[in-house]
């Protein structure tokens, strides 16, 4: 049975045709991505704007006729924070469905963080092997601890990259006191997590979906330069993001305007915007649950 998966994320929208040969199986047909920026104002106001609904049903049209092209029987579309935390959800759903023919399911957090773990579980994690794994997405970022496949833990914190830059970089590059405010914040939210994950085992950590992805790829082009090509084709799929490189990758983008980023390779020209917040995220997650060293992991929410 061939199906159709939309991802309607805070800052893209994303789109996998699979070919489901079983429950727990399938080969992947397409996968398409947009950033459409939902997330945009809405995380701080609590309102989906008539432009950002507009563009949003624009791309879900276009990701239909895409799946239906492919031969998918079935498309299942859901949201997540923008629209969870926007007080004007029905009307974007009513409209999503008036304009695709697309009825959207609103995730809780929770049961976010349960399938982008389940997802990271079996597709990027060694069998058997307990995980943890951290996805940060536009409007919140979701930690899932997995165990023979099923889940041991799981949280869904209001940490976002272009939720937080939104709400503290105002200035480019921002300001010393910009960022730590930022970090306070991403202290504070992640105080329970690291708490109750205390103690707990993990064998492997991940990381999913673009921030983790972006900040994976310059990593592994910057380490490229000083490595030879066997050593390369040695290394294991999935970049690697150490803490260490990661502080001082995050040290480096925050003194660059918003122009120089974009000339980083592998950050794109829209994630230059908010990946800033974004890496600020990941190393407040792993210094507080003790990570250091994460494995990208390209299986996520629509997986």
């Amino acid at each position: 049975m061939k199906l159709a998966a939309i991802d309607i994320g805070s800052n893209s929208i994303k789109l996998v045709v699979v070919d489901a040969a079983a429950s727990d199986s399938f080969a992947v047909l397409a996968r398409e991505k947009e950033t459409v920026r939902l997330g945009h104002n809405t995380l701080r106001e609590g309102h989906l704007a008539p432009e950002a609904i507009a563009r949003a049903v624009a791309c879900i049209k276009r990701f239909r006729s895409m799946a239906e092209a492919r031969g998918a029987e079935r498309v299942v579309a859901i949201a997540t924070a923008s629209v969870r935390e926007a007080y004007n959800a029905i009307e974007f759903i009513n409209e999503v469905e008036a304009q695709t023919g697309v009825r959207v399911e609103i995730l809780s957090g929770i049961e976010e963080a349960r399938l982008i773990g389940l997802a990271a579980s079996q597709g990027c994690a060694t069998p058997g092997a307990p995980l943890i794994n951290l996805d940060i997405g536009g409007g919140s970022t979701e930690i899932s601890l997995f165990r023979d496949g099923a889940p041991a833990a799981l949280f869904s914190v209001k940490l976002g990259a272009v939720g937080l830059t939104e709400q503290f970089i105002n200035s480019d590059p921002p300001k010393q006191k910009e960022l730590r405010a930022l970090r306070a914040e991403v202290s504070a939210a992640l105080e329970r997590p690291g708490r109750e994950l205390r103690g707990l085992n993990w064998q492997q950590a991940t990381g999913t979906s673009g921030t983790i992805l972006a900040i994976g790829e310059a990593l592994r082009l910057r380490a490229e330069r000083s490595l030879d090509k066997e050593m390369q084709e040695a290394k294991p799929s999935g970049a690697e993001i150490v803490l260490s490189q990661l502080e001082r990758f995050n040290h480096r983008v925050a003194e660059m305007s918003v122009g120089e980023r974009r000339a980083l390779p592998g950050i794109s020209a829209q994630r230059a915007e908010i990946v800033v917040a974004g890496g600020q995220i990941l190393e407040g997650a792993m210094r507080a649950l003790g990570i250091n060293l994460v494995r990208t992991c390209d299986w996520a929410l629509r997986e």
